[in-house]
This record gives structure tokens, C-alpha cells and sequence, in this order.
């Protein structure tokens, strides 16, 4: 009986422990999480727009091109409509850094439901970047809302995507602001 008890305890402290333990590294890595999101938005700064590519993966062609112009215009009307400039293809070789909104989502259709899809996508910011060694090209992620995965119908898929698109210019204007956002200096009468 008594050993029985002493293990309880032991259980019991063990259980505690491990629970404290998780609570720290969770919280460790919303602090992470918090510094890595602080450390992308510094590296979208001093940007002048961002050209959109979008890329969409599923084994019907037809739903493929359908559903990347739909999240282009998506995209474009989003940045358009929050005064991101839009950088045409053409203009991309002129720009600084050649910034880039890459935009990627993968579609697999689910036999036997209608118009449900399982999907995993991600939102990047990336610019061209010179390595440090043997200085060689490179493209650097400046800004990344991470690999999703889910199973929406399409037009619930278009929706997530167009949020962590509005994340991605939260960031972008939060390290860019407007002229008529940045403070005046104040103004001293004489």
C-alpha cells in the first residue's frame, strides 16, 4: 500500500513537472514566434511594391489555371486596394532587389465529395540576395507566412489564402507607412 502511494507521488510530481516544462516551451516559442515575425517585418522596410507570382499545383489543368488567375486577381486587388504598388513583369528587372510575392498552393481533390480539396499553400516574400561566401546569388526570404494545410471547398480555400495574404501587407505597411502615416514633425512657432 505504501509503495503504491510513494508511486502516485512520483506520478503526480512527474505530471507536474512535464506540465510546467510544456508550459515554458510554449511560451518560449510564442516569444520566438513573436522576435522571428518582428525580424520580417524589418526586412520588408525601405520597399517600393512587390510583383505577384502565383503558382497553383492540382491534376486538373483546367481547375489549375482557373484557380491561379483567381488568386491573382485576388492578390493584386488586395495589394491594390491597401496602396501596395504593383510591380509589372516587365518593370521586375529594374527593381531593387527584384521584391517578389510568391504566392504557392498545392490542390488535391477528394474522391467522392464535391468541390472539397485537400490543400497546403504558403506566402512568400522574397528578393534577390548575394551569399556573404564566394558572393553568389541567391533568393532571400524576406517575409513567410509559413506551410498551411487544410480541406476547405474552393471558395473557403480562396478566403484563408486571402488572409494570410492581408498578414503579409499588415507587415509590409506596418514597415512601409504612408507619408500621411508617419508623424510630422511638430512645428515651433516664432
Amino acid at each position: 500500500m505504501k509503495a503504491k502511494k510513494c508511486r502516485i507521488y512520483v506520478i503526480t510530481v512527474m505530471l507536474f513537472f512535464l506540465s510546467f516544462l510544456a508550459g515554458v516551451i510554449t511560451f518560449a516559442q510564442i516569444a520566438d514566434k513573436a522576435e522571428i515575425q518582428q525580424e520580417f517585418r524589418k526586412r520588408l522596410s525601405e520597399s517600393d511594391g512587390v510583383s505577384v507570382y502565383v503558382d497553383v499545383i492540382t491534376k486538373e489543368k483546367s481547375e489549375e489555371e482557373s484557380m491561379t488567375s483567381q488568386l491573382q486577381e485576388d492578390v493584386e486587388w488586395e495589394l491594390e486596394d491597401a496602396d501596395i504598388k504593383i510591380i509589372s513583369k516587365e518593370d521586375l528587372e529594374y527593381a531593387p532587389g527584384r521584391p517578389r510575392l510568391g504566392v504557392y498552393l498545392v490542390m488535391y481533390k477528394e474522391p467522392g465529395v464535391k468541390d472539397v480539396y485537400l490543400y497546403s499553400f504558403r506566402v512568400t516574400h522574397f528578393e534577390d540576395a548575394t551569399l556573404t561566401r564566394k558572393y553568389q546569388f541567391a533568393e532571400g526570404i524576406c517575409w513567410d507566412s509559413g506551410l498551411y494545410i487544410g480541406r476547405e471547398r474552393t471558395s473557403a480555400m480562396r478566403g484563408v489564402v486571402k488572409s494570410h495574404v492581408r498578414k503579409y501587407i499588415n507587415d509590409y505597411l506596418a514597415a512601409n507607412p504612408k507619408p500621411s502615416q508617419r508623424r510630422q514633425p511638430e512645428q515651433t512657432r516664432y
